[in-house]
């Protein structure tokens, strides 16, 4: 008997102590994932696309790209294409493409092709409709020498958020 009181006493310290490693097990992960939503960022404020546009097209007339790094995160990287208008249509220079993987990048970049202050000027039309993962912008009234005209913006979505892919910019040269 003596056998089998021990194996009992044994069994029931193994159960109480794998109990009590469990409910420790429990605990800890509680305690992890607790801290885990804490940290995590706060969703970010639902914007749409015509709203992005035009939060855009105002920084970057008024030369404040950067500022939208923070509300609006690049998925990767965002492409500028630059069309020069005086080119010819076959011409090996008619396009200037460059990949940044910030808005700030973009925006210094713009900065140091101005040749005088302000030169060339940056213009954004009217936007005229996003549709199709595009933003285009109302040509309607032509365009001028010496500015940068936003031209368009190529946009996707990703968790319901739209993120751009390009930013198409037209040289009126």
């Amino acid at each position: 008997m003596t056998d089998n009181s021990s194996a009992q006493r044994v069994s029931t310290i193994s159960n109480k102590r794998g109990f009590q490693m469990r409910k420790a097990a429990i605990y800890i992960f509680s305690f992890i994932f607790a801290g885990a939503v804490a940290l995590a960022p706060a969703p970010a404020k639902k914007v749409t696309i015509e709203q992005m546009a035009t939060a855009i097209a105002t920084a970057y007339e008024a030369k404040t790209l950067s500022k939208l790094d923070a509300e609006h995160p690049l998925l990767d990287k965002v492409k500028i294409i630059i069309e020069h208008s005086l080119a010819e249509d076959k011409a090996k220079d008619r396009f200037e493409i460059k990949e940044f993987k910030t808005l700030e990048q973009v925006e210094k970049w713009l900065k140091k092709r101005e040749r005088d202050e302000d030169i060339p000027g940056r213009v954004s039309q009217p936007l005229l409709r996003c549709k199709n993962g595009f933003c285009t912008y109302d040509f309607a009234g032509g365009i001028l020498h010496n500015q940068l005209y936003l031209k368009k913006i190529a946009y996707g979505y990703r968790n319901g958020q739209p993120y751009i892919k390009t930013i198409y910019l037209l040289d009126g040269d």
